[in-house]
C-alpha cells in the first residue's frame, strides 16, 4: 500500500474515533438526571388562587433551591372550578418531567373514586412519591379514620398533617390514623391556613436530589419507626 494511502487510513481512522467519542460524551451528558425539581401539584382551590396563594408560599420556602417549581396540573371546567371527573386522566397523563406529585387535598374513598385510587397505587408502585395532605371531611360529612381516605389507601403515600399552636391536629375534626407520616406547625403567621404539607413539600423539594425516590420513602419509614416522639418535625425529617 502506498504511503499516501496509508496516512490518509489513518486520518479517517482518527476522525471516525474523534466522532465516537464525541457522541459518546454527548449521550453521556444527555444521560445525566436533570437537576431540576418539578412537583406536580392537584388542588380543590381556583388557577387564581393557586398563583396568588400556593406557588408564593412555595416558593418563600425553596429560596436556596434555584430548580425548584411548582405546576398546577388541576384541571378545571370551562368555568373556572375544579374538575374532579377529569383529576384520573391528569394523574395518568403526569409531564415527564414530574419529581413527585402533591395532592393538597383528601377525602373520603368511595366507589365513584375508587378507580382513581387504583390509578395512584399504580403509580406508587411504579416509584412515583405522593406527599398528600391528611385533610378533613366536607362540612356536611363525618369525619372517619384515614385509612377510609383515598390518600390513606395509598401505597407509602407521604401524609401530612397540621398543628395548631399548641401542637394539636388542625382542624379538630380532619382525618387521623396510623398512615399520616407527621403533623407539623407552620409558622405563626401560616397556622390555621392549612400550609403545613405544602411547607413539607417545599422541603422535599429543596433536597430531592440527595436521593432517589425509593430511597426518601424508604427514608422517611424508618425515621417515624425509630422515633418516640408523636410528631416529627422538619429537623427530624431532613
Amino acid at each position: 500500500m502506498a504511503l499516501s494511502n496509508i496516512k490518509n487510513l489513518k486520518r479517517v481512522l482518527a476522525g471516525g474515533l474523534l466522532t465516537l467519542g464525541f457522541c459518546g460524551a454527548t449521550w453521556a451528558q444527555a444521560a445525566l438526571p436533570s437537576s431540576k425539581t418539578t412537583v406536580i401539584y392537584f388542588g380543590q382551590n381556583k388557577a387564581e388562587d393557586f398563583e396568588l396563594k400556593i406557588k408564593p408560599v412555595f416558593a418563600d420556602f425553596v429560596k436556596s433551591c434555584k430548580g425548584c417549581e411548582i405546576l398546577n396540573y388541576t384541571p378545571y371546567t370551562k368555568n373556572g372550578d375544579v374538575d374532579m371527573e377529569s383529576l384520573q386522566e391528569r394523574v395518568e397523563s403526569l409531564p415527564d418531567s414530574t419529581s413527585f406529585v402533591f395532592f393538597d387535598f383528601n377525602m373520603k374513598a368511595n366507589d365513584t373514586n375508587k378507580e382513581l385510587v387504583d390509578v395512584l397505587n399504580k403509580k406508587a408502585d411504579s416509584g412515583m412519591v405522593i406527599v398528600g395532605a391528611a385533610g378533613g371531611p366536607r362540612a356536611s360529612e363525618a369525619s372517619s379514620p384515614l385509612s377510609r381516605t383515598i390518600l390513606g389507601q395509598i401505597h407509602g403515600a407521604l401524609i401530612i398533617g397540621e398543628l395548631g399552636e399548641r401542637d394539636r391536629l388542625f382542624p379538630v375534626i380532619g382525618f387521623y390514623g396510623p398512615e399520616m407520616l407527621t403533623a407539623l406547625r407552620a409558622p405563626r403567621d401560616l397556622v390555621g391556613q392549612g400550609y403545613s404539607p405544602l411547607i413539607f413539600t417545599a422541603n422535599l423539594a429543596s433536597n430531592w436530589q440527595k436521593r432517589s425516590s425509593s430511597e426518601w420513602v424508604e427514608h422517611f419509614r424508618m425515621k417515624k419507626m425509630k422515633t418516640r416522639k408523636l410528631w416529627l418535625d422538619l429537623g427530624d425529617l431532613f
